[in-house]
């Protein structure tokens, strides 16, 4: 997923073992990725119109840019090294702006999230996004992400001697902007905003925190029950700033080398280094993570996404369990257990909360 000339070339009929290892480990991301993102699109079409809120519809398009990156890019790259196949007009022209494209609307949404969620903390009385709005938001991301990639799909054409796509601009000055446009547009900004809105966010919650300690300290109930109440809302603010935090983190250490790799070679005659490759590599496993721990994160932080994950892995592992002994000619005697047993209201809950 390049802004810039792919470097890789077509490997040899029999794949070396960085080659090889590289493979077995974008089949790993691309396997949990996929199950990730595609568990967090179950559980928030499961749930009622009335109970999604707007951070399920940006999770749901987040959920949609980590697939389009997970299943254009190492399709593709399996693709070129196992056929050893070079780059066509299909590749060079249409999928590698793709898998930008969808990195791109991944980044805006994450950004958006960020902001809105600043927004309904900070001012709990503004008018929230709603309906049309909302959706109007979510395309706008999408239509920039593919603005930014027009240029990249213009200047792309197959390189007949390398086997890979080559960026043929009128200057090279012009690349080097584009580049440094679009780090700036997939990481600087973005960075940045992402920061200064949990930052607001977290300060926050540390006064509205502050001032619920306060007033119970202040209030008639036992000193036992108060100092309870007081750990209790001191554990869930300390539990949100972490997972602040860790999006942040996340965000700025897994989205960097892929930006510094291009400018690097853009600015700094990377392509001429005998480690350039390896490097790349390092990269699109870094961004390629991201996209895959993103379920992950955010599955974590969330109750009814939690609860939404293991209601829907306990039917496979069921199904598959009960396939089993199916197959097998077996029969299972005794009571239900709970992985068995029919669904009940309390199940149900889980997948359409209300809260």
């Amino acid at each position: 997923m390049n802004n810039t000339t792919s470097t890789q070339q077509p490997s040899s009929v029999h794949p070396d073992l960085l080659t090889t290892v590289q493979l077995v480990f974008y089949a790993v991301l691309f396997f949990l990725g996929g199950v990730g993102n595609i568990l967090v699109l179950l559980v928030i079409r499961a749930k009622k119109r009335i109970t999604r809120r707007n951070n399920d519809y940006f999770i749901f398009n987040l959920a949609v840019g980590d697939i389009l990156v997970l299943f254009v890019s190492i399709p593709v790259d399996f693709y070129v090294k196992l056929l050893n196949v070079p780059y066509g007009y299909v590749i060079c022209k249409f999928l590698w702006p793709l898998m930008t494209s969808g990195l791109l609307a991944s980044i805006f949404t994450l950004t958006c999230m960020a902001v809105e969620r600043a927004r309904v903390v900070c001012k709990p009385i503004a008018p929230k996004l709603q309906g049309m709005q909302l959706l109007a938001v979510i395309l706008m991301m999408w239509i920039a992400a593919v603005i930014c990639v027009l240029p990249l799909a213009i200047v792309a054409v197959p390189d007949v001697n390398s086997g890979a796509c080559h960026e043929k601009w009128p200057y090279m000055v012009m690349r080097k902007i584009y580049t440094a446009a679009l780090t700036g547009i997939q990481y600087i900004i973005p960075l940045v905003i992402i920061t200064i809105a949990y930052s607001m966010l977290s300060y926050r919650l540390k006064v509205s925190r502050q001032f619920r300690i306060d007033s119970i300290a202040t209030s008639e109930y036992s000193i036992e029950y108060r100092q309870n109440i007081i750990d209790k809302h001191r554990n869930e603010s300390s539990k949100i700033n972490k997972n602040l935090r860790t999006i942040v983190i996340l965000f700025a250490i897994f989205i960097l080398p892929k930006q510094v790799v291009w400018l690097w070679l853009d600015f700094g005659g990377g392509g001429s280094s005998d480690n350039f490759h390896h490097i790349l590599v390092f990269a699109e496993v870094m961004l390629y993570i991201h996209s895959a721990s993103n379920p992950v994160v955010y599955g974590t932080i969330m109750r009814d996404y939690r609860q939404g994950f293991k209601k829907y892995l306990r039917r496979l592992f069921c199904c598959c369990h009960m396939q089993y002994y199916h197959v097998h000619g077996c029969s299972v005697k005794g009571k239900i257990s709970p992985a068995h047993r029919i669904p009940t209201v309390k199940d149900n809950y889980y997948m359409n909360p209300l809260h």
